[in-house]
């Protein structure tokens, strides 16, 4: 029978142990079989990286990139021809159907269905609940799933993908370069949007290709007392805060960097503020070892800045993996301990109407006997 597709098999040891891990942490959770789809997950597991033009878009071509099945049988990655080159090597086979063809119609719904109707067979599938990450999973695929017996169940919480910490690494690398960038370039007579222009350039230069990333950059004091948001045409001034926060991905793995930089000569109270705001952070960078619960971190954080008026209407950190903001996130309320391995990111702040506002952020790395910052960048004013 001809199929408009076709099946490849392409290994490589080091992510077939991610794809063992992945198979057990569903199986812990009930999950025998399951259809993964999120591309942060896929990225962290290895096998396929969306591009970076196709993360704030809908590609016309394609119904969904790719779909993991990872079956009793094999693991096997449905992808669409269009996206073939976003293939990374990986312990799955590989199969590809017609999504864009200039020279015969394509079907790419109908030609997807066959595809993966076919792989869930050689996966070994079986028609009984089927582990789907509901939060992305297009609803067209989640039908074919239940005409086909194997009823969609809900297992984002089953994935707790870790991303290499060699990745995480060079996202803080990145990180550092962007908001180095920025200190560089932060004068009078710029704009928001061409200095964070200016600092994703940078990005790109060091990645040796585009990267998706978090930038905002945010000035003048009124703005950045809310905290910042997306960069505009405002033009920067002397003697405006230049409030910068970065989350780069590449290769599956996250950063999340915060400053802020004065344009002239910082006035003595912002000086104050910006240094109890940086041994705020070293301080609550200390706190979180083993076993520490994240409120009591929060919580200490903050009572280092109280005297600086009322704290940050935010959490003060977060957990960094699949995604660049995960649990535990570092608040009143949170009571999950910090365990060994995790990587975290920390952001005290001081925002004040009328003067401005200051947040600082690293991200870490939580060891067995101290923890290491990852991003590498001096927070200076």
């Amino acid at each position: 029978m001809l199929r408009s597709f076709r099946v490849g098999l392409r290994l490589c040891q080091t992510r077939t142990v991610k794809l063992d891990h992945l198979r057990a942490a569903l199986a812990a959770a009930g999950h025998g079989q399951a259809v993964l789809s999120h591309p942060e997950t896929l990225a962290s597991v290895g096998c396929f990286e969306t591009p970076d033009e196709d993360w704030p878009v809908a590609n016309p071509f394609v119904t969904v990139p790719a779909l993991l099945c990872l079956g009793p049988s094999a693991a096997i990655l449905v992808v669409a021809d269009f996206h073939a080159a976003d293939v990374r090597s990986s312990g799955a086979q590989l199969v590809t159907y017609r999504s864009y063809d200039f020279q015969r119609q394509p079907d790419p719904a109908g030609e997807l269905r066959s595809a993966f109707l076919v792989a869930l067979d050689e996966a070994g599938f079986v028609p009984e609940p089927t582990g789907i990450e509901a939060r992305h999973l297009p609803h067209a695929v989640a039908d074919w799933l239940v005409q086909s017996g194997r009823t969609p169940t809900a297992c984002d919480d089953a994935v707790r993908v870790t991303p290499d910490l060699d990745a995480i690494r060079r996202a803080c690398r990145l990180a550092d370069v962007v908001q180095q960038a920025v200190k560089d370039h932060a004068e009078p007579g710029i704009s928001e949007a061409e200095l964070a222009g200016l600092a994703a350039a940078a990005m790109y230069r060091e990645a040796g290709k585009r990267v998706p990333a978090i930038l905002t950059v945010t000035t003048g004091a009124e703005s950045t007392a809310t905290g910042g948001g997306v960069a505009t045409e405002r033009v920067v001034q002397s003697g405006d805060l230049v409030l910068t926060d970065t989350s780069p991905w590449i290769a599956g793995g996250w950063s999340d960097t915060a400053n802020a930089v004065f344009v002239g000569e910082p006035d003595r109270t912002t000086r104050d503020r910006f240094d109890a705001i940086r041994r705020a952070l070293h301080h609550g960078i200390a706190l979180c070892r083993p076993g520490v619960a994240a409120k009591d971190v929060d919580r200490g954080v903050r009572e280092m800045l109280a005297e600086h008026g009322p704290t940050y209407a935010h959490h003060t950190g977060h957990r960094i993996g699949a995604a660049w903001s995960e649990e535990p996130r570092i608040t009143p309320y949170c009571e999950q301990r910090f365990a060994e391995g995790m990587v975290l990111a920390l952001e005290p702040a001081i925002y004040l109407p009328g003067w401005g506002g200051i947040r600082l952020e690293h991200t870490f790395l939580v060891g067995e006997h101290e923890n290491e910052i990852l991003t590498e960048f001096e927070h200076t004013l």
